[in-house]
């Protein structure tokens, strides 16, 4: 039992494996796929506009708190830069403000917006200009926030405080202007560490995600599960199940389409049916064809037999063509007879065990004189003691039907071989001639009822039943028949079970 526990884990992970794949095709599969990738490149833009618009609503607060911060200090700084914007005393109010507040840059412009004054590390602004427009759109009584500008130092572009100065010992007007780079930086970072609004909009956003896709994914579910129905509904019908049909609820395109697939069926069904019965008529007409010629060709025969007995010269050729004639008639009506029964689902088989080199040698000795009447050597190779299990007069019948069409298509000095060897899956029975072979034209289509290769036609021989019924005596066992034919001769193989 321990060594079967693998064996089924393993059959599991196979049918899971499947199951994964049906679901990763199915409709419903790429439905979801496309609707989350959306969903989540939607809530990604989404959220990279509101930390954009976040970041703009932080900058404007802190612009719109510290817009008169430049007007503070330019009073603190009046005296101090009215001694010169390099002296002594303006470097040393500078740096008491910026001690308080390091993060401040704080500039002097001219009034075409020249830097003229700066200080500490921030020197290299001096001779850089910063945009009038923006200052004088922050000097106005109604500003709009926030309003930018271009930071010298290349320090990019940020909000600002200004407000109007004199400096200088001359009294020359300019601007005082702070840049907020540094607090914008700070005061937004803080914001988003300590804000419970931005915690708050970061757990509402996720919530929303994950209800918009669950409310999604659900609603794609009950749209496709009428798909997966009408799907397998189409499936049964495909395997068979003609009866198969789907309740229709609505009037919707999926309704008109399961009432159209109904109808359909339905069509099938009918004709299915109509064929059956067709089928089973011809069954009955042939099978009672062939049973009612058999008395009057008997009867035949017997007259023609007589007949021969008193005949004398040319006589005695025209009552011998009469009964080959005949024997051809009777061997088509048992034919006839054969295939209508093995055409019937319902005929069960006589599955039996029987040795088959025993079976060989038997039909060898009854074709033997037919195979010494054409010169053509009857061989069977069938040594090894080999049981099968299989219908034991059907078996017979079909190699029979393959020996005989071997002898008729080979010619004098040829030779047929009846053989039989052991297989993996059963015992594989072959019949072998070095006749004329069968055209690659006509291979597949031998085995159909009354077909007759162009060589056979001009021979005049046979009736175009026997590889017929030999195909269905396979088919019946559960196996196919093989042909094999070059110019050099033919094979036909079947495989039995083994007993």
């Amino acid at each position: 039992m321990g060594r079967g526990l693998p064996f089924r884990r393993g059959i599991r992970n196979v049918n899971s494996t499947h199951a994964v794949g049906r679901i990763s095709r199915s409709l419903y599969a790429r439905l979801a796929l496309v609707y989350l990738v959306s969903l989540i490149a939607l809530s990604l833009a989404t959220a990279w506009i509101a930390v954009g618009q976040f970041d703009q609503l932080g900058r404007e607060w802190l612009q719109r708190n510290q817009i008169d911060l430049a007007t503070h200090l330019a009073r603190q700084l009046r005296e101090p830069l009215a001694e010169g914007l390099d002296s002594a005393v303006a470097r040393n109010a500078v740096a008491r403000i910026k001690s308080i507040n390091p993060v401040l840059s704080i500039y002097v412009l001219d009034g075409s917006g020249r830097v003229v004054g700066a200080w500490g590390g921030h020197r290299c602004a001096l001779g850089q200009r910063i945009s009038t427009d923006a200052i004088r759109g922050l000097l106005e009584k109604m500003p709009m926030l926030p309003a930018y500008a271009d930071l010298p130092c290349d320090a990019g572009r940020n909000v600002f405080s200004v407000a109007r100065v004199d400096y200088g010992p001359q009294q020359a007007h300019g601007y005082l202007f702070v840049a907020l780079e540094g607090n914008t930086h700070m005061s937004m970072a803080r914001m988003w560490q300590t804000s419970s609004i931005s915690r708050s909009v970061l757990i509402a956003g996720i919530a929303a995600l994950l209800l918009s896709a669950g409310a999604g994914l659900l609603l794609f579910a009950l749209l496709t599960r009428r798909f997966s129905r009408l799907t397998r509904a189409v499936q049964r019908l495909a395997d068979g199940d003609h009866s198969t049909r789907i309740a229709v609820r609505s009037d919707d395109e999926i309704g008109r389409t399961a009432r159209a697939f109904n109808d359909m069926a339905a069509t099938i069904e009918a004709q299915i049916s109509a064929l059956r019965e067709n089928d089973r008529q011809r069954r009955e007409l042939v099978a009672n064809l062939s049973h009612d010629f058999r008395t009057p060709l008997t009867a035949l025969r017997g007259y023609a037999q007589k007949l021969r007995e008193n005949a004398t010269g040319q006589a005695v050729e025209q009552v011998d063509a009469l009964l080959a004639n005949v024997g051809r008639l009777t061997r088509l009506a048992e034919q006839l007879s054969l295939l209508s029964r093995l055409e019937i689902p319902e005929r069960a088989l006589h599955i039996e065990p029987f040795p088959l080199a025993e079976l060989s040698y038997d039909i060898a000795i009854k074709f033997r004189p037919q195979a010494e009447a054409r010169d053509v050597e009857l061989r069977v190779d069938c040594s090894t003691p080999l049981s099968v299990a299989a219908d034991l007069e059907l078996v017979d019948r079909a190699l029979s039907n393959l020996i005989d069409n071997a002898l008729r298509a080979t010619d004098p000095g040829g030779h047929v071989t009846l053989a039989a060897a052991a297989t993996a899956g059963g015992v594989r029975v072959s019949v072998t001639d070095t006749g004329i072979g069968i055209p690659a034209e006509d291979l597949g289509l031998v085995t159909q009822r009354f077909y007759r290769t162009r060589a056979a036609r001009k021979r005049g021989s046979g009736s175009g039943l026997g590889l017929a019924i030999v195909a269905e005596v396979c088919a019946r066992h559960g196996t196919r028949l093989e042909l094999a034919s070059d110019a050099h001769g033919t094979t036909a193989a079947f495989e039995l079970p083994s007993a």
